[in-house]
């Protein structure tokens, strides 16, 4: 069992291995912070076990009888979905980020393409994901999804922001010969309808920030009837008008998803560099990672990555000087010319 044990860890890739140590993580701490008794630790410890297999048995696509079908958009919420969720229960995190990038004819090999050349030019991810781990992660979730049984029951997870509803469209229009049933949840509604108190707090934007143990409870409490075949058609046709653009970025605002320009925060990042100026004693250089953090506390639709992106753009085009190597926001600082 040992060998078993050890063959399955060293044939996950870098992200799969990450996923299960968050998924393994966020169980570990909900115990942590439970008052269950001895025999209820032992169990939940056992699930973790169990846990650990079901992943590798995902990672090599072999399949057993599900009840329900979840797929997210992103790791770190399909993380927090095992952990609310039982085992009963297949997720699937499509692993990218829809609301930054080329989408151009993405429901094709060319698009994709297209989109894993963008990436990798211009975005800065740690560990070579983008060049060792993307395409093939993206590749296999395609196959997953294809593969998915037509009696199946499909919950999709969105939320009020444009990664999550770029992804919607697309996954319906990837899910369009397939009979499912097809469930959609807005993270963000329900979590707000149950969870908007003085305790909790009011949810942001994103299914991500949401623990397993209030998705659990969303999904049996707010889920709703199927999507009609007249919505699932208006999604569809929603994919192919975003899907025919080669825009790069996507905002959601006004129940609408927007392309706007590549530029779009670069005004607001330079605004937020001088506001932290004005706090220095005399102008000097500060950590790109503190001006990324308090722009992406603001706008955070489009992730620290892409804002660290146009950082850099903003260097080469003279607007900050640097201090450092930009292979990631935590090697250099910058300060406004």
């Amino acid at each position: 069992m040992l060998e078993e044990i050890h063959k399955s860890i060293k044939d996950l890739s870098g992200s799969e291995a990450k996923n299960l140590l968050l998924s393994m993580m966020l169980r570990i701490k909900v115990m942590q912070e439970s008052k269950n008794s001895p025999e209820e630790m032992l169990e939940q410890l056992n699930s973790l076990y169990h846990l650990f297999f079901e992943v590798v048995q995902n990672s090599n696509h072999v399949e057993r009888d599900y009840s329900t079908v979840h797929i997210v958009f992103g790791e770190s919420p399909a993380g927090s979905l095992r952990v609310g969720l039982g085992r009963e229960n297949k997720v699937i995190g499509f692993p990218d980020f829809f609301s930054v990038g080329p989408i151009w004819a993405l429901h094709q090999e060319v698009g994709r393409k297209y989109r894993h050349e963008w990436l990798k030019d211009h975005l800065n991810y740690s560990d070579d994901y983008l060049e060792e781990e993307y395409e093939n992660r993206f590749s296999k979730t395609l196959v997953e999804i294809d593969g998915l049984s037509n009696e199946t029951p499909i919950v999709i997870w969105t939320a009020e922001n444009a990664n999550e509803q770029t992804g919607l469209r697309y996954l319906l229009y990837l899910l369009k010969e397939k009979k499912n049933k097809i469930f959609v949840i807005n993270t963000t509604f329900a979590f707000q309808e149950l969870f908007n108190t003085p305790e909790f707090g009011c949810l942001d934007i994103h299914t991500g920030e949401v623990n397993g143990e209030h998705l659990n409870k969303i999904y049996h409490e707010k889920l709703s009837a199927p999507i009609t075949d007249e919505d699932r058609t208006r999604f569809e046709k929603e994919w192919i008008a975003l899907a025919e653009s080669k825009g790069l970025v996507r905002i959601w605002e006004n129940n609408k998803i927007n392309t706007v320009n590549e530029d779009y925060l670069d005004d607001f990042i330079v605004n937020t560099a001088q506001h932290l100026h004005a706090k220095q004693s005399e102008k000097d250089f500060m950590k790109s990672a503190r001006l990324i953090g308090e722009v992406y506390g603001q706008h955070n639709q489009l992730g620290d990555v892409f804002i660290e992106y146009r950082v850099r753009s903003l260097i080469y085009k003279g607007v900050f000087e640097i201090k450092g190597i930009p292979k990631a926001m935590r090697y250099y600082s910058v300060k406004l010319r």
